[in-house]
């Protein structure tokens, strides 16, 4: 699990706007939106007309694939 970030029930599958996600990453803003381009990042979700999100989950298991 990375530093800083707790697990409670609520928030296993919690949808993260850009923000969160890049906090959750550990990298700035600009580099999420950088990473978020690549093919193997994991699909956004629409949660508005204007407002996109990604799933904690799925972002946790990228970066856990990543360090393999």
């Amino acid at each position: 699990m990375e530093k800083g970030i707790r697990s409670t029930p609520r928030e296993m599958d919690r949808i993260l706007r850009p923000k969160e996600a890049a906090r959750v990453l550990g990298v700035s803003r600009t580099t999420f939106w950088r990473i978020a381009k690549a093919v193997d990042f994991p699909k956004k979700i629409c949660i508005g007309a204007r407002a996109v999100g990604w799933s904690r989950d799925d972002l946790l298991a990228w970066m856990e694939a990543r360090k393999r």
